[in-house]
């Protein structure tokens, strides 16, 4: 699975308490060559080191320890070696009784290399990732299929659920224009039969929202587009729009290239805002900035929006108390791999302001580097 697949639904699922011990496999990926080459034997080193662990741990049954060590051997992946090609970070997670699912992480930041044996997964990283990337849909209008893509960043996947891919389907003809075929011609008939199309699309497009709300861009031609932007519910709400017909058949990568020019200017339009909404808490007097002081808030449930340097790094631990307690980011050209046994404390502060933050119901966005420089590199709006 892909980052991009990501959704509430799926986060709480893999949030949720399992037997001990729900074993969580970190680790980052290369896209190219030398690093590519050795992405193989760290994940070999990893498996073995995760087996080792299960076998030193005293509060793993017999049972448990036989049928993860199983899964966890290196002739599970041999086949698989293009699941650590694709990506930015390979996340393995199995727990007793459960099939092992692979997740590929996209991000900016490196991804560190965690072995962890607790009662849930490893979900910080995967959330951070799926922030970072920033995702959006993509709508491809066309009146002979319209198409729903999901993207990260440059790489988009077709939806396939909520009816999507979107054939023209023939109405009910008690209540609407029977009929797939409306010719070419400009006609009342052929109007009406558009917008119903357009009309059947956007309640495909609201059940995707629905079960995942993401920003959405619209990409279609001069006939099908200012239609759907009439009937559509979700028309005032566009991140962005491209008015370009036959994109139904194009690929994945040449649709994003086409679309990148209107993601930037939504991006940068987004840290307008975000930037607005500082200025305007500052003067209401409902702004903290700061590692320290912005964990407080977050802490105690009272950000409504956190801001965070794309790639700042914090190292530090959160005490039983909740207190914050901040260390050195270590400089190492080749990480160890952090065992985490048990609910032990973390590491990742920025990993776990996010996820703490999220689960507060804040909104978290990423910046880019130097828009917070004189606020400690994080901010916040607080509720009060």
């Amino acid at each position: 699975m892909h980052t991009s697949e990501l959704t509430p639904a799926v986060l709480k699922e893999l949030r949720r308490p399992r037997p001990y011990p729900a074993v969580s496999l970190l680790m980052p990926t290369h896209r190219a060559r030398p690093e590519r080459d050795q992405d193989f034997i760290r994940l070999r080193n990893l498996l073995s080191e995760a087996r080792k662990r299960l076998r030193e741990d005293p509060r793993v049954e017999r049972d448990a320890r036989l049928e993860l060590e199983d899964i966890l051997k290196e002739e599970t992946f041999s086949e698989f070696e293009d699941i650590i090609y694709a990506g930015d970070g390979l996340l393995l997670l199995v727990a007793p009784g459960e099939e092992l699912q692979t997740w590929q992480l996209t991000t900016p930041v490196e991804v560190p290399t965690r072995i962890v044996f607790s009662d849930t997964y490893l979900t910080r990283s995967l959330v951070n990732a799926r922030l970072h990337a920033r995702p959006y849909y993509v709508l491809v209008l066309d009146q002979e299929m319209s198409r729903l893509w999901v993207g990260e960043g440059e790489r988009l996947s077709e939806v396939e659920d909520h009816g999507f891919p979107a054939p023209p389907e023939i109405p009910d003809p008690e209540d609407a224009i029977p009929g797939p075929l409306y010719g070419r011609s400009p006609s009342a008939i052929r109007e009406e039969r558009i917008r119903q199309y357009m009309t059947d699309v956007d309640e495909r497009l609201t059940r995707a929202l629905d079960a995942q709300p993401l920003p959405l861009f619209v990409v279609g031609g001069s006939e099908v587009l200012p239609r759907f932007e009439q009937v559509s519910r979700h028309a005032a709400k566009l991140a962005g729009r491209l008015e370009l017909a036959g994109q139904d058949t194009e690929s994945g990568p040449r649709l994003a290239e086409r679309l990148a020019p209107a993601r930037e200017e939504w991006f940068k339009e987004l840290v307008r805002r975000d930037m607005a909404a500082l200025d305007d808490a500052r003067s209401a007097k409902r702004f903290t900035s700061g590692l320290s002081e912005v964990w407080t808030m977050v802490a105690e449930r009272r950000v409504s929006l956190l801001l965070v340097e794309e790639s700042f790094v914090a190292v530090g631990q959160v005490d039983e108390e909740g207190r914050l307690h901040l260390g050195e980011v270590p400089e190492e050209t080749e990480p160890p791999i952090d065992i985490e046994v048990g609910l032990s404390a973390e590491t990742d502060i920025i990993d776990t302001l996010v996820e703490t933050a999220l689960d507060g119901d804040a909104q978290v966005r990423f910046v880019p580097d130097g828009t917070l420089t004189g606020d400690g590199r994080v901010a916040a709006v607080v509720r009060y």
